[in-house]
């Protein structure tokens, strides 16, 4: 998004150029307005594509408003959207956890199972061989276990196969018993299984719930920033449309100021702030952009200095225009002798006002960083009918 502000910025840098081209084509028929005749049909023509283009610039104002909206809609989805994928991520997350206990359990339950089936079966060996002896003692009756006491060869021998008799129908029991527990403990442990299972199983449907609505919140998302990119498009195309309008009326107006007598001589420049109040901090020419992060032409020079530093005229002329200029800022356009135009820019504080005559050297602003700025520092430019000079080649040396 920061990037599409300065694009729009930009423009807007470009629609005041366009204004800037205007006033300065326009500049040498007014200072030399004693020296020519100019043709009052001309000039009404001049008027009525001064006109034109004004509305121009209304209306790529009116876009340009429409392209800030659009973006800050396009910001403001972008940020639910980083949200939502965010959410989506987390709920991918916790759906990749479910699933993993949720086979845990599974395996936890089938253990359970296969350790409960071992159980019950040697609960079913175990009460069978019980069975057996207790069937064996009904269908031998107590005679067998009298002839085994009765034929003990002493007492001791009797009391030893009597506490053997009880033992073995003691440890049946105790067998049993405890294999009977044990089934209840896997029993148990199964039931637990299952409910752990259970449990997975319904956070996992309700991870996948979110993790589906998510989905279909991004795919709303994205869509909808579609939708807004396809509107900035066209929108971007209406505004390119209008800005070539622009540069053809630019055009017509520089074709018929030809048409007039123009005065001649190059003015006097001076530089437009005092020695040693300002440092060069961007020449004329291709330059990287601060701002845009790409190569574009620098159309001026940039003076940095502190803000409220002097700005005086370069040279004697009359003011074309003081006020607001889109990328320029509050800025400042004087009119010259031979179609010299020279232009301020950024600046804090106007002290002239439009059709004001300046000398050489009057005080005309105060240094600021209004409009598309990085900081405080005067842009200032040259122009000869409109076309971008170096300033350098028609300032003294410093």
């Amino acid at each position: 998004m920061p990037f599409r502000n300065a694009q729009k910025t930009y423009r807007r840098y470009l629609g005041a150029c366009a204004l800037f081209l205007c006033v300065s084509l326009l500049a040498g028929t007014v200072v030399g307005s004693d020296q020519v005749s100019a043709s009052s049909s001309l000039q009404e023509e001049i008027r009525q594509l001064q006109d034109r283009l004004s509305n121009i610039e209304s209306e790529m104002q009116d876009f340009e408003q429409t392209l800030d909206e659009l973006q800050a809609q396009q910001s403001q989805v972008s940020s639910e959207l980083d949200e939502v994928q965010k959410q989506l991520r987390i709920a991918e997350y916790e759906l990749d956890e479910a699933e993993t206990q949720l086979q845990l359990a599974e395996k936890q339950l089938q253990q359970a199972e296969l350790d409960l089936a071992e159980a019950e079966e040697e609960l079913q060996h175990r009460t069978e061989l019980l069975h057996r002896r207790v069937r064996a003692m009904y269908e031998l009756g107590m005679v067998s276990y009298l002839e085994v006491l009765l034929s003990a060869t002493d007492f001791n021998d009797f009391v030893r196969r009597f506490h053997t008799l009880r033992q073995i129908v003691s440890q049946d029991v105790a067998i049993l018993e405890a294999v009977q527990q044990q089934r209840e403990v896997v029993a148990q442990r199964r039931q637990e299984c299952e409910e752990r299972k259970e449990e997975a199983e319904q956070w996992a449907y309700e991870v996948e719930s979110r993790r589906s609505h998510y989905e279909a919140e991004v795919a709303r998302y994205e869509s909808r920033l579609d939708d807004l990119s396809d509107q900035e498009q066209e929108y971007r195309a209406a505004l390119d449309e209008l800005e070539r309008r622009s540069e053809q009326i630019a055009h017509e107006i520089s074709q018929k100021q030809r048409e007039l007598q123009l005065g001649e001589g190059v003015p006097d420049f001076r530089w437009p702030m005092e020695a040693g109040t300002y440092w060069i901090s961007s020449p004329f020419g291709p330059r990287y952009h601060p701002i845009l992060g790409e190569w574009r032409t620098h159309t001026g020079i940039d003076m940095a200095a502190p803000s409220g530093t002097s700005i005086r005229a370069a040279a004697d002329g009359v003011v074309m225009s003081a006020g607001w200029m889109g990328g320029y800022g509050q800025t400042v356009i004087l009119g010259h002798t031979g179609g010299y135009s020279t232009l301020y820019a950024h600046a804090s504080q106007l002290l002239v006002n439009p059709a004001d005559t300046v000398s050489r050297g009057d005080l005309i602003a105060r240094v600021g960083t209004t409009g598309f700025s990085t900081g405080p520092h005067l842009h200032f430019e040259v122009r000869i009918e409109g076309t971008p000079q170096d300033p350098e080649k028609f300032l003294p040396p410093r």
